[in-house]
């Protein structure tokens, strides 16, 4: 997990909003991946791939809400 306590507050907004595109990526290649038709692919290594892109939406969610709460604790 990424320290947040050493960036300034437009250095955490300025992360947190690349975390945010970074998930809006990550969301949208897996949602085409997932609808591909016609592709041969083993059910086995789709799964897998699923499994791949879960993993990383939940560590890019989780870095989102630590960057948040960084953000809102040092507007306090």
């Amino acid at each position: 997990m990424e320290d947040f306590t050493t960036l300034t507050n437009e250095e955490l907004k300025n992360r947190l909003a690349y975390l945010k595109e970074e998930l809006q990526d990550v969301e949208n290649e897996r949602s085409f991946i997932f609808k591909q038709s016609g592709m041969h692919v083993s059910s086995s290594k789709i799964s897998m791939q699923m499994e791949e892109f879960d993993t990383e939406i939940k560590r890019l969610k989780s870095q989102i809400d630590a960057c948040t709460e960084a953000i809102t604790s040092g507007e306090a």
